[in-house]
């Protein structure tokens, strides 16, 4: 159908996202797992942790035991070290103690496209005995840890804190999409539609971290634009600005456009329930044939019919878009008595037909298919765009938010809003 043709790829439209519509966000998601993680950090962890005094005059040497265990969850990334714990006081050496030191991160990003670890110290593992002796002195090693945390701590803040951003790759997986968003994508050879985006900013979302996975949600946001023939030049690419961090941001695109619902196609769509269709009770009229076009801001539609008349009726009907329901049906749906005479004045047989019920009603109903099936097929040729290699934008329309309708003579155009969602996919 025509309206496919003319909705297409977001339509074959030249109007770019303003400031009457909500700038698109291109998304990219980005994860990485907490085993990922513990391995990169394993591989910079130390042995010897801390050597140095461990409080109450003893000195005390902090080893490493074996691989670091880190989960995520209630979005923080928490860290268990084992160690072993050497006391000594004068001539005196304790026996190893083994232990667990506990510390959780929580994880940021900063303008400069790095990931910040905020590292907190939350205690030891239950394994460590309550007491201990140096020669003829008893310690409680609970105590004594208290003193070794603060280095081990500023040991492992740095390693952690570069070993997550080694993990995510914030700024590579990124800078690649953002230089390559100012070429225009080609979305239709059929068509020579071009997909064309000015890009304004990069935000990203707080990280999540839960099920042992860290999640981080960055958007890139633009205004877009659907042109029709020569590939448009392509802009030139800005530096990768500052990223911005936001609780919460916008997912959605949103594309403004106009779309043309044709007459010949609503002709298709009424001739099963007019043409040779008998309306009347006592007195009947049969529709053989009868054309539509548009005449100031009214659809009207011309029926050709014999039965108890024989000539041609006007019905009339007005397209009106109701904001609260995000609809578009035809109203005031009646015949043009201006021309028609006795035949349709007040009382005549004629107004007590369906014949006005059924227009309308095939009418509101083709509008809500003719659109639907728009979407569906706008969401299939943005199903997979290749942007770079390796790299795809995936994108669905979800919703139409329709507009005013204007009555041409050979058609009906009406402004759209293509809501929904628009991803890159990285393989």
């Amino acid at each position: 159908m025509r309206l496919f043709t003319a909705f297409l790829l977001l339509l074959l439209s030249t109007v770019c996202a303003s400031a009457a519509v909500p700038p698109s966000s291109i998304n990219l998601d980005i994860q990485a797992s907490a085993a990922d993680l513990a391995a990169i950090i394993n591989q910079s962890l130390p042995k010897e942790l801390y050597k140095g005094q461990g409080g109450l005059g003893t000195a005390v040497t902090v080893a490493r035991t074996g691989p670091i265990a880190v989960s995520a969850s209630d979005n923080f990334v928490y860290f268990t070290l084992p160690v072993q714990l050497t006391f000594s006081y004068s001539l005196y050496e304790s026996v190893p103690l083994r232990a667990g030191l506990r510390f959780k991160a929580r994880v940021s990003a900063t303008p400069d496209w790095r990931l910040k670890t905020e590292v907190y110290y939350t205690g030891l593992s239950d394994n460590l005995a309550d007491t201990f002796r140096l020669g003829p002195l008893t310690f409680k090693p609970k105590t004594m840890v208290d003193n070794i945390t603060q280095p081990v701590q500023r040991l492992l803040a740095p390693i952690i804190d570069s070993k997550v951003n080694d993990s995510v790759q914030l700024r590579a997986k990124v800078a690649p999409l953002w230089q390559n968003a100012f070429s225009p994508r080609l979305v239709s050879r059929e068509f020579s539609a071009w997909l064309k985006l000015t890009p304004q900013k990069v935000v990203m979302s707080p990280l999540l971290a839960a099920n042992n996975q860290l999640h981080l949600s960055v958007g890139i946001i633009s205004g877009a634009e659907i042109t029709v023939g020569p590939k448009p030049d392509a802009a030139a690419a800005k530096p990768l600005p500052p990223l911005q961090q936001l609780p919460s941001f916008d997912r959605n695109f949103h594309i403004q456009l106009v779309t043309d619902i044709f007459y010949a196609d609503l002709v298709t769509a009424l001739n099963p329930v007019l043409i040779d269709k008998t309306f009347g009770e006592e007195k009947k009229v049969t529709i053989r044939s009868f054309n539509l076009k548009g005449e100031n801001g009214r659809l009207v539609i011309v029926l050709a019919t014999s039965g108890d008349f024989d000539g041609e009726l006007t019905v009339v009907a007005r397209p009106v878009f109701n904001p609260q329901n995000n609809s578009l049906t035809f109203e005031e749906v009646d015949f043009d008595t201006r021309n028609a005479g006795w035949l349709v004045s007040a009382g005549s047989w004629l107004f007590s037909s369906t014949i006005r019920s059924t227009i309308k009603e095939k009418l509101d109903a083709s509008v809500v298919e003719q659109l639907e099936k728009a979407r569906l097929k706008a969401s299939s040729s943005l199903s997979s765009l290749q942007v770079a290699e390796h790299v795809r934008l995936t994108g669905s329309v979800k919703s139409l938010s329709l507009g005013e309708a204007t009555v041409q003579n050979d058609r009906l155009s009406v402004n759209v809003v293509a809501q929904g969602a628009a991803g890159v996919s990285l393989k």
